[in-house]
């Protein structure tokens, strides 16, 4: 079975990796004594970038047998040092090559640098047509006869899922502020004023409406239409947390703002229901294993899942200037 992983989740392929790296691009006609120190370093260079928010190593695994790897790095050489970050170290073992797994290693690491907010990433490469393939455009030739290619890697479209009390709402807002794409909240489509329910196949057509336009970040669950939207999502974040997390949310959400009008459901002030605390405390019984299965037919390197908040906020501050962290 192939599946991705980031080689830091996967550190036993670490020392294999760095062997391949070394005697693919590294110094030639070296003495075996040589090359194993080389390959040390390489190792422990390797371990090093993992501290590195912008550096990125992903591997690609036939059950337990390394296929390939691919990376972003922040720089690639002494050229061109204005751009970052860089797409770099495609590599297929020789005995896989030509059944398509390059286009998998390069999906995936294009998928991650989406999840990074890199809509722009650069790569420099001796090869003739081969990254054409794979939506690289050609900027300029090198000094040193390589070629320099740009990939432009658009977000346009963003889908937010998880528990009332999660923190959707806020996160959509954040995002629409750093990516400059309109936050729309399921909720304001679901009800009007004084928290009365529109008619669901009417707000089904116009979620689904909603979803068609070109740009958007949407926060919220709404089962019957969520496989349309996941599709067509260029991210999916799923915002997985516990049951107390969700309360804990709620509660200090209705403390804050209880009988104010809600920003992101406008006409409705903040209340609290035995209904509403009966949804958030069975959603991880009910809700979460419907939204799961429809999660399971979407590409895995186009979501995002964050267990616990402090990881949500850890990636909003590595990935975003504006940030502002997400707390119940």
């Amino acid at each position: 079975m192939l599946k991705i992983y980031n080689l830091k989740d996967k550190p036993k392929y670490i020392e294999e990796v760095a062997t391949l790296t070394q005697k693919e691009w590294g110094q030639k006609n070296l003495s075996i004594d040589e090359f194993k120190a080389k390959v040390k370093n390489k190792i422990l260079k390797i371990k090093a970038n993992f501290k590195n928010a912008s550096y990125c190593k992903l591997i690609l695994l036939d059950n337990e047998e390394l296929v390939g790897f691919i990376s972003i790095f922040p720089k690639d050489g002494d050229e061109r040092t204005d751009l970052s970050p860089w797409y770099a170290t495609m590599y297929v073992k020789e005995k896989y090559r030509g059944n398509g797994y390059s286009k998998i290693l390069n999906d995936a690491i294009l998928a991650e640098a989406r999840k990074r907010n890199i809509n722009k990433i650069y790569l420099k490469t001796d090869l003739e047509n081969y990254y054409e393939k794979f939506g690289a455009k050609f900027l300029e030739l090198l000094s040193t006869g390589e070629k320099l290619y740009c990939f432009e890697i658009p977000i346009n479209r963003i889908s937010i899922i998880g528990g009332s009390g999660s923190g959707k709402s806020t996160l959509a807002n954040i995002l629409s502020k750093e990516l400059n794409i309109p936050a729309i909240h399921l909720d304001s489509i679901n009800y009007n004023a004084n928290w009365i329910q529109r008619n669901k196949k009417e707000r089904d057509k116009i979620i689904s409406s909603k979803s068609n336009e070109e740009k958007w970040i949407i926060d919220g669950n709404y089962i019957k239409t969520l496989k349309e939207r996941a599709e067509k999502s260029d991210l999916i974040i799923l915002l997985d947390y516990s049951t107390f997390t969700y309360l804990k949310g709620v509660c200090k959400r209705i403390f804050k703002n209880y009988n104010k009008e809600r920003i992101d459901i406008p006409g409705c002030k903040e209340r609290i229901n035995f209904e509403f605390l009966k949804y958030v405390i069975t959603y991880n019984k009910k809700k979460r294993p419907k939204i799961l299965e429809i999660l399971q037919n979407i590409s895995d390197e186009k979501i995002l899942i964050f267990k616990k908040q402090k990881n949500l906020n850890k990636w909003i501050s590595n990935y975003y200037i504006h940030n502002k962290n997400i707390s119940n």
